[in-house]
């Protein structure tokens, strides 16, 4: 009996693939930009819900959340660039240790982390001057989102 129901599905299957107007025949015509938008419009319909949702739920979480769930999107991408560095680090330390070979200045990456990793403003000028930045920046992006909050408030009060 289960061999029976199988050739009648597939006869079912068989005849809904030769219809003219099936849907993965439309979609193998589509171009990779329509099959990008189609994809993305649930994404895309999501993060409009979140950003419309009422005040107690605070702009920068929502910037936060974006870039969270953006970071997750291009997550299969970061993955393979970071295996790539790792492998090349790798390599990069086993021939600089054996001698085989030694990287010039613009692919140094071992040396590069490790500059990064012990960076250190000694200047006191330059030391106050980027604080004043960082605060003068993380006030400016307190202020837009609390009036973005604040303006939506309004909006809701207005159009509600």
């Amino acid at each position: 009996m289960g061999l029976e129901n199988c050739q009648f599905e597939s006869r079912n299957m068989h005849k809904t693939w030769k219809k003219p107007l099936h849907k993965r025949k439309i979609w193998k015509k589509t171009s990779k930009i329509a099959r990008l938008v189609y994809y993305m419009q649930p994404l895309v319909d999501h993060l409009q819900d979140v950003w419309m949702q009422p005040l107690p739920f605070p702009t920068m979480l929502k910037i936060a959340y974006t870039f969270l769930l953006g970071f997750l999107i291009l997550m299969p991408l970061i993955f393979q660039l970071i295996v790539v560095l790792v492998y090349f680090g790798i390599f990069q330390y086993v021939s600089e240790r054996h001698s085989w070979f030694h990287f010039g200045e613009n692919w140094d990456l071992l040396g590069g982390l490790s500059k990064l990793w012990s960076f250190e403003v000694t200047n006191k000028k330059h030391q106050l001057y980027a604080t004043m930045c960082f605060d003068r920046y993380h006030v400016i992006i307190a202020v837009i989102s609390s009036t973005v909050d604040y303006i939506r408030m309004a909006l809701l009060f207005v159009y509600a």
